[in-house]
């Protein structure tokens, strides 16, 4: 820590300005022992020339370590006080994340030399935003281009005679349909910030996307069971947004399941929910990067199954609600995806 700190521009300044400093009270001091030399000298009495050094000595016993206490005092105080306004820029500058673009570096109360750097690093943060923005509103503006043309392919397939090239067409286009909405939610997450005031029963928001996504389970060959905790599980924040997050894991469940497997949904009471499915799993190497944007693996891209967004959206709404998602390995083979959300405890009147 001592290194660190010596390595800094506070610790350099204080070390050579104490040791500037030191070096003039030594100068100063020597000075004044060989005045006293001189001056006793000059009286011709040895006893007499004795005791005045002796004097200045016992003076400057405790004269000097009270000097260069103050004067490192001083030196650490004006430094430090010189610094704050770099330091409260850099807190600011920790503090900008993709959630909060917006803010800037303040340029008040800063040295002048400072000034032209903090503006170019605002300047630059204004550039980054804009970007941001325009790419945000890029992705919403396709995505709400695509639904209706996509609408009414999926409407016109419907209506053609049955074949086997139909039905691939029809896979094709509930594919397109699903990044679609991925997209918007994606959008979204990114422009909008979520409402973290209401209390959610996560019982409630899991039975909901269970029966919604019934029909798609069956559709596919596989069936959804449902295990809510027997308490409610509370938590605070967005119904729709976590309804999204549990969505997208029983959608990645039934899409990664074998036909004839069961894709089991579990509530707990600690505020959890768990989406255990029969698929292949997920290696080890992998369970980190099955979160991040856009990652597929070899065989989704192979496949051409799946965009990459379903589980970013999943850790990205978790995040935002202080909680996460985690994936483990399920005994027998499969995955167990939980998502964990801090517990809103309420007090009974």
């Amino acid at each position: 820590m001592i290194r660190t700190w010596s390595a800094s521009l506070e610790g350099r300044l204080v070390l050579r300005l104490s040791a500037l400093l030191l070096a003039i009270v030594v100068i100063g001091l020597a000075t004044g022992v060989i005045t006293s030399y001189q001056t006793a000298a000059k009286l011709a009495d040895d006893a007499l020339a004795e005791q005045m050094v002796g004097e200045f000595f016992g003076k400057a016993a405790w004269l000097f370590p009270l000097i260069v206490s103050i004067v490192v005092l001083v030196i650490v105080w004006t430094v430090r006080s010189s610094l704050k306004p770099l330091r409260v820029a850099s807190q600011q500058a920790a503090a900008i994340t993709p959630d909060a673009i917006h803010v800037r570096l303040a340029g008040h109360d800063l040295p002048a030399e400072l000034r032209p750097l903090v503006t170019a690093i605002n300047s630059a943060l204004d550039r980054l935003s804009s970007g941001f923005e325009a790419q945000r509103r890029f992705t919403a503006d396709a995505a709400h281009e695509l639904r209706t043309p996509l609408a009414i392919l999926t409407a016109g397939l419907e209506s053609l005679p049955k074949s086997d090239g139909i039905a691939r067409l029809q896979l094709d286009a509930e594919r397109m349909n699903r990044l679609v909405e991925q997209l918007l939610r994606v959008a979204r997450l990114d422009a909008q910030p979520i409402d973290l005031a209401r209390e959610i029963d996560l019982n409630a928001v899991a039975s909901e996307v269970v029966e919604r996504l019934a029909p798609l389970a069956t559709s596919a060959g596989r069936s959804l069971a449902f295990e809510p905790a027997k308490a409610p599980a509370l938590v605070r924040g967005d119904r729709d947004a976590l309804g999204d997050a549990i969505r997208n894991l029983v959608e990645n469940a039934i899409v990664h399941s074998p036909r004839g497997e069961e894709v089991l949904i579990q509530v707990d009471p600690n505020c959890s929910v768990s989406v255990i499915d029969r698929g292949p799993g997920v290696p080890d190497d992998l369970k980190n990067q099955v979160f991040e944007r856009f990652w597929r693996s070899r065989e989704q891209r192979s496949s051409g199954v799946g965009a990459g967004l379903g589980l970013s959206i999943v850790a990205e709404i978790a995040r935002t609600h202080g909680g996460r998602v985690t994936v483990t390995d399920v005994p027998g083979g499969g995955a167990n995806f939980a998502l964990s959300l801090p517990s809103l405890t309420v007090r009974l009147p």
